[in-house]
């Protein structure tokens, strides 16, 4: 058997991707490294010439006996940028030579080297702007499809105005290598040449950085300012907010669910769960939610995602509202190499929609209850009436229930008001709604109609005699003194009751009208009573 095409049996029983080197030369492959580097006679070829030389450098190094195992070191794969790009674990074969298991790292490499610039715009040029990559998410959101951006010369795409700056900038930053330069500038889509996007853009050199190896680009919108169209002075509101104080975090998951990366973002957003939040972002979910993201993880590996879901993170006493969403990634055979998890924070988008919530209940509270004390006003009355009005009447021949009304106002109240002021006065009404409140069934409706008049509704009244029960309970509530700040006062009620009419188009104001002649007609009476003061 010749030295090139030996028996591949060998390194069979290895599941990774595992080659052979002797004497220079690639010996033996498995089955899994010629999926990711060819037969055996077409490996070497592969790598990048000075790649190659270093590659079997250190493969006769492993060799040699007594060799410790070493690595993982990364080689370019292709003879010119952008590269693949693939890490090899070597060590010493008991057949001799060395053993190289492969990992193909193209995707996780510039993923990883992005990640921690990860905002709303990111993508890689080399030094005169041609664009060399730009990830699949910020491409789809960001209006610049891969087919036609990657090529493509970013000069293009600049106002006239901001070419020249833009070369100084490039070249500022290639002179300050892993030094971030910024500066706003003015840029069109593809397929939008006469539109005017106002952005903040930041650049890093990374020349040497074998998964970049050029310009690493950054941008972000610039909300300072508005997108022109080009000859004319009018001014569009931008339609894309990409704010440079992003809510959303990222999480970079190998296609096992090893956590690789995470960025600063994500970092923040859960770090209220603890100061691990973010390594421990699963088993932090409340356990309600775990299935959902569990479910997503699976359908990304699977390349079919799901839409994203709300959950909740709680740790450290606290708890972090976000949206995950979970999307795969792949490697240059178009298989899923691994994921991308989306958090975005949501907790100041609850918090929104709980001060909203809140500020809507205060409004409703303040337009339907009495500011003084705290029952329902006339507005709340006349609709809760107005409802409960048409459902009189029998069903099937049953006993009729009908919304009544009682009319209740406060006797020897003027006397108190206007001999010991206003002050009191507001305190004998408070007590009095107070005392209503607590005489009446809970589904009734205890409302303060004006000055020292009071309304009840009660909408499921089966006979008179219980319109008459509740009156009652009403005035008994009003036997006991009132003392008020160490003043006592005798106040009365007088009151007066009526029921919707069945089968008749009975309306509210008929109602109220028929209650309020029947308190009258009881306040009469108290004042010809022995007893009785007006």
């Amino acid at each position: 058997m010749s030295e090139t095409a030996e028996s591949t049996n060998g390194l069979a029983w290895i599941p990774a991707a595992a080659l052979r080197l002797r004497n220079g030369v690639v010996v033996e492959v498995n089955r899994a490294a010629q999926d990711v580097l060819g037969p055996p006679e077409q490996v070497l070829a592969r790598f990048d010439p000075a790649d190659r030389t270093r590659l079997r450098a250190l493969a006769e190094a492993a060799g040699r006996p007594g060799a410790e195992p070493g690595g993982p070191v990364m080689f370019r794969l292709g003879q010119e940028a952008p590269h693949r790009f693939v890490e090899l674990e070597l060590g010493p074969h008991p057949g001799g030579g060395a053993i190289a298991v492969a990992h193909d790292v193209t995707e996780r490499e510039r993923l990883d080297a992005v990640i921690a610039e990860f905002a709303t715009g990111v993508y890689i040029t080399d030094a005169d702007l041609e664009a060399t990559w730009i990830p699949r998410r910020v491409s789809e959101s960001a209006g610049l499809p891969r087919d036609q951006f990657v090529g493509s010369d970013v000069y293009s795409m600049l106002h006239p105005d901001d070419v020249a700056p833009t070369r100084a900038l490039v070249a500022r930053a290639r002179e300050t290598p892993g030094v971030r330069c910024s500066r706003p500038l003015r840029v069109h889509q593809i397929g939008q040449p006469d539109v005017w996007w106002p952005i903040i853009v930041h650049v890093v050199w990374r020349g040497d950085d074998p998964a970049i190896g050029g310009l690493l680009v950054r941008f972000d919108m610039d909300l300072t300012a508005g997108v022109h169209l080009q000859g004319s002075d009018a001014t569009a509101q931008a339609l894309v907010t990409l704010g440079s104080s992003s809510i959303t975090g990222a999480l970079h998951i190998s296609k096992s669910g090893a956590l690789l990366q995470r960025s600063t973002r994500v970092r923040e957003i859960l770090r209220p769960v603890g100061e691990d939040g973010d390594l421990r972002w699963l088993d932090l979910l409340r356990p309600e939610h775990v299935d959902a993201v569990t479910e997503r993880l699976a359908a990304a590996r699977a390349d079919s995602p799901l839409p994203a879901v709300e959950v909740a993170f709680a740790g450290n006493g606290a708890e972090v509202l976000a949206r995950v969403e979970v999307v795969p990634y792949r490697d240059v055979q178009g298989h899923v190499a691994g994921m991308f998890a989306s958090v975005t924070d949501l907790s100041a988008e609850r918090e929104a929609r709980d001060e909203l919530a809140a500020a809507r209940e205060e409004l409703w509270h303040l337009a339907n209850h009495d500011a003084l004390t705290g029952l329902a006003n006339r507005y709340q009355l006349a609709d809760r009436l107005a409802a409960a009005i048409p459902g009189t009447g029998a069903a099937d021949g049953a006993a009729p229930v009908l919304p009544g009304l009682i009319v209740a106002d406060l006797d020897r109240f003027k006397a108190v008001n206007d001999g010991h002021g206003h002050r009191i006065g507001d305190a004998v009404l408070m007590e009095a709604a107070r005392r209503i409140a607590a005489a009446v069934r809970p589904a009734d409706l205890a409302c303060r109609f004006g000055g020292d008049e009071f309304v009840v509704l009660c909408e499921q009244i089966a006979s008179p005699g219980e319109l008459d029960a509740i009156a009652d309970q009403i005035v008994a509530r009003f036997r006991e003194p009132f003392d008020i700040e160490g003043v006592v006062f005798s106040i009365g009620v007088s009151v007066g009751g009526a029921l919707a009419v069945p089968d008749d188009a009975d309306d509210p104001e008929d109602l109220i009208l028929r209650a309020d002649r029947a308190m009258y007609a009881a306040k009469a009476r108290r004042r010809r009573a022995p007893s009785g003061e007006s």
